[in-house]
């Protein structure tokens, strides 16, 4: 049985964490609104009190409440990240 994932703060993170909680919400059947709760659930305190005071916590598509956290964290780039910026 997986553990739960958990969010400690450190935004390098982040991006695994949200798309664990999406991955394993996607195979227990959670609904939208039920993947926010739990992402905010097993995040850092500090970091889940930030969530809370988003509007998008409230709504009902995950996808939208992490792209609003992920502009919170600039620092976090999903590991496969490609620029599409020319090089020079």
């Amino acid at each position: 049985m997986p553990s739960a994932p958990y969010f400690d703060g450190n935004a390098r993170q982040l991006y695994a964490f949200l798309q664990e909680v999406d991955q394993l919400s996607d195979k227990a059947g959670i609904s939208q609104e039920s993947r926010i709760k739990y992402a905010v659930r097993y995040a850092d305190p500090d970091e889940a009190d930030l969530w809370k005071d988003l509007d998008e916590y409230t709504g009902r598509s995950y996808e939208d409440f992490t792209n609003t956290i992920l502009q919170f964290y600039p620092e976090c780039r999903p590991a496969h990240y490609v620029s599409a910026r020319p090089l020079d």
